[in-house]
């Protein structure tokens, strides 16, 4: 089985994209919503956004102070432990994943075959059509409003542009995502 996790504190205007995104490549997609003071309503909201999803579950709710980003990677490591030898997407809510040949089962494939235990990604920018940080439309395709790709965000903020995009369940992640912890 491939399930896809992902800790949910805001962009719930996203989940609509995420999940049509998503449900191509996994069969099924568990959340963990994380509330705080700047939203206190989100479980509700997120609670709204997924009722009509079949493959979609709400699987921890937690409220706590403002996105503390070690809580989300040991949210993530929690989540994922509990089916240690399944295969798992790690993505935020604004994380939309592109895998050779648009096929992930056979990248899985080709790391099972190998002996691999993550598959390791990176960012790439989009923005407009003419270069602008348009407002999500959360009914329009996102690639089709966001179109422009690059990398930018390294260069603007020296953000990591390191990602681990899939993992076994039982490979540790660290810290934003951004390496995991091999032995």
């Amino acid at each position: 089985m491939i399930r896809l996790v992902s800790v949910i504190g805001h962009g719930i205007n996203l989940i609509p994209n995420f999940v049509n995104h998503y449900s191509k490549y996994v069969d099924e997609i568990q959340l963990v919503v994380y509330q705080s003071a700047i939203h206190p309503t989100l479980i509700n909201d997120v609670k709204e956004k997924v009722k009509s999803y079949e493959n979609v579950k709400i699987v921890k709710t937690i409220e706590d102070r403002v996105f503390d980003w070690e809580k989300v990677t040991q949210l993530y490591n929690f989540i994922k432990s509990k089916n240690p030898h399944d295969w798992w997407v790690i993505a935020d809510i604004d994380e939309f994943h592109l895998y050779p040949n648009d096929n992930l089962l056979q990248c899985i494939v080709d790391c099972e075959n190998n002996g691999w235990r993550i598959m390791r990604g990176g960012f790439i920018d989009r923005i407009g059509v003419d270069g602008e940080f348009s407002e999500l439309n959360e009914d329009l395709n996102i690639f089709e409003q966001f179109p422009n790709m690059g990398f930018f965000r390294y260069p603007m903020s020296e953000a990591c542009p390191n990602k681990i995009c899939v993992t076994k369940g039982n490979t540790e992640i660290t810290p934003g995502q951004h390496y995991a912890k091999l032995s």
